[in-house]
């Protein structure tokens, strides 16, 4: 039995989680035959099971994720999608995550871009990844509201660290001089290092035309596009079908 004392210390050690966990060990007798190491490695376990479900669910909070329930098993892949199925599949394996590989997400409104870009973003939290969720229109409001130099490259630094970056709504309206040199820094900081996901309704062979020729246009675009993963969600719309499934209940 665990005396107060020691209950105080695991308060003070920030793991009060293990005092439950001796505590139901006490209840099974295998446990209680096992020896110390032993029965240690699984009170070890059982903490870090409940740390790593604290620290996902923290994660999630934060990442600003539009869909926060948003998994992989809830993608419906109806015919008239036509969803590259196998893709998927290899996106929901995070692979991608540890060889920092971009994704393009692209298709006109309400094709479900946004949902499978969530799925992407939870998954990420669940393998603790620090996420951050944005809209393009957001990011770029947000940094041009920054007045102070010193702050934008704080704010710069603060989103290049992410260990997943999905930006919604990409190329969604023309960017300016000095929009076009904060992407330009934020995508060079990041590349082949962190991966970004881009959710777009253009197709990326189009995104030279959305940027705008210039050379530091150019060198963006062609930093993003070398090997970059695309995902054609089809001209579908999930909203609709959805609204529509809503008024038959």
């Amino acid at each position: 039995m665990i005396d107060q004392t020691t209950r105080d210390m695991l308060n003070d050690l920030r793991i009060p989680e293990l005092e439950v966990i001796l505590r139901n060990q006490e209840r099974v007798p295998q446990f209680m035959d096992m020896p110390f190491d032993q029965r240690l490695q699984f009170a070890i376990a059982d903490l870090h099971g409940i740390k790593s479900g604290h620290r996902q669910e923290m994660l999630k909070s934060r990442s600003c994720i539009k869909y926060a329930n948003a998994s992989f098993s809830g993608i419906e892949y109806l015919p008239e999608r036509k969803l590259d199925r196998q893709l998927i599949g290899q996106i929901s394996t995070g692979n991608f995550m540890e060889y920092a590989t971009d994704i393009a997400i692209y298709g006109p409104t309400g094709c479900g871009k946004s949902f499978i870009a969530s799925c992407i973003g939870t998954h990420a939290c669940s393998r603790l990844k620090r996420t951050f969720f944005v809209r393009m229109p957001d990011l770029l409001t947000d940094y041009e509201c920054i007045e102070s130099q010193v702050q934008r490259r704080k704010y710069l630094r603060k989103v290049s660290n992410y260990d997943m970056l999905i930006i919604d709504e990409w190329l969604g309206s023309t960017v300016t001089e000095s929009q076009l040199s904060f992407l330009f820094e934020l995508v060079e900081k990041r590349n082949e290092i962190k991966p970004t996901v881009f959710c777009s309704q253009f197709n990326p062979k189009d995104w030279y035309v959305r940027l705008g020729e210039s050379t530091k246009s150019e060198s963006l675009l062609n930093r993003i596009l070398s090997g970059l993963c695309r995902l054609d969600c089809g001209e579908f719309n999930m909203r609709e079908y959805y609204s529509k499934s809503k008024l038959k209940i």
